[in-house]
Parts: structure tokens; C-alpha cells; sequence
């Protein structure tokens, strides 16, 4: 597999803590972890073929509770594949790090009547805000 095989995508929280979670747990996972402010963007997006998905619906496609919350899934990766495969220009499942459902969205399925706005930004200290909610992932 090369560039040209893998689809863009954009993977983004209904939540922002959700988004920060998110953060947190990947860079939990580098070698070095980065203690810089990230920008969080509020986006507005409209699409109008989006599958939404529950968590029943990820454990009868074959990813068990037990693994929702690894890395690079290719389970997960496959559904999302398969959902843009077949035209969906989004996908909402649940978040496995936050309460909350996360949005991928396939850009190059949007069609012209979709829209991604950027509604605000902010920098946030995630390392900080992990470290207030007592779930910083130890080196």
C-alpha cells in the first residue's frame, strides 16, 4: 500500500474534551512526549450522508470493549474504509477515551453542499488539563 491508497481524513470530538483526550492518550504514546499548548479548532461542519454508530455496533463488527481503546486498530480502520467506500462522507461513533461520540469526516466525499467552518480556536495546556483529571499516562 502507498500514499495513493490510503483516503483523507478528518478526525475530529463532538466534544472538546473528547479532543483533548484524544491528544492526550496519543501522545502518551510517543517516545518523547510534547508538554507544548495545542491549538483546539471549533468547527462547524454540515454533511448530509453520515452514519452513526453505537457501541453495540462496534462490538458486532468484531472490535471487543476490551480492545476500543488501543492504537491503530485495523478493525476499526476497516469500518471506517468501508463506510466511506460506500459514499458516506462521515462517520460518528463513540469516543473510547471521553463520554462523548467522535466524527470522521472523508473529505473527498463532501460533496458541494457540505460545509466545514472554522467557528473558533484556542490554545489549550493538555499536558495540564490530563494532569487536573488525574489520567496522565505514565512514560
Amino acid at each position: 500500500m502507498d500514499a495513493r491508497d490510503v483516503a483523507a481524513i478528518l478526525y475530529t470530538s463532538m466534544a472538546r474534551e473528547g479532543a483533548l483526550a484524544e491528544i492526550a492518550f496519543h501522545c502518551s504514546h510517543l517516545h518523547r512526549r510534547p508538554t507544548k499548548p495545542v491549538l483546539v479548532h471549533r468547527l462547524r461542519v454540515v454533511a448530509h450522508r453520515t452514519l452513526r454508530l453505537i457501541r453495540a455496533d462496534i462490538s458486532a463488527f468484531g472490535v471487543p470493549e476490551s480492545e476500543y481503546q488501543g492504537i491503530n486498530l485495523p478493525r476499526t480502520q476497516s469500518i471506517g474504509a468501508a463506510v466511506e467506500f460506500l459514499g458516506c462522507d462521515g462517520l460518528i461513533a463513540p469516543s473510547a477515551r471521553w463520554d462523548c461520540e467522535n466524527l470522521m469526516l472523508f473529505p473527498e466525499r463532501m460533496g458541494a453542499d457540505a460545509a466545514l467552518e472554522l467557528v473558533n480556536s484556542e490554545v489549550v495546556d493538555w499536558f495540564a488539563w490530563e494532569t487536573a483529571r488525574g489520567i496522565v499516562v505514565s512514560d
